[in-house]
């Protein structure tokens, strides 16, 4: 069961699944009230970058409200590749004041 199912900036299919959404919501209570921008930040982020790895980690600005409203919704995705078909699957996703270090993967200019 999936708690939604988006496509990144790609075109490639990006899921959270019920397991995962459960299990970090435990630590991060608040992505509760952020499932519909956790979604727009896969479809539209301002920055993309990657970690060791190979992690993507999509951030977007200014979906924050009240005292995360100057936070970034920050996505981590892994993309997995079966034969010929790509998919994205939600590992976490949180509210950051910061954009962590990784290689620039894409940027909105």
């Amino acid at each position: 069961m999936y708690v939604f199912e988006t496509k990144d900036r790609n075109g490639v299919v990006v899921r959270l699944d019920q397991h995962t959404f459960d299990r970090h919501s435990l630590y991060h209570p608040e992505i509760c009230d952020y499932i519909e921008e956790a979604k727009l930040t896969i479809q539209a982020p301002n920055v993309i970058l990657v970690d060791d790895d190979n992690c993507h980690h999509h951030y977007r600005l200014g979906l924050g409200k009240g005292k995360f409203r100057k936070c970034y919704v920050q996505v981590l995705v892994y993309y997995v590749r079966t034969g010929d078909l790509t998919e994205g699957v939600v590992a976490s996703f949180w509210l950051t004041r910061n954009i962590g270090k990784g290689r620039v993967a894409w940027m909105k200019k």
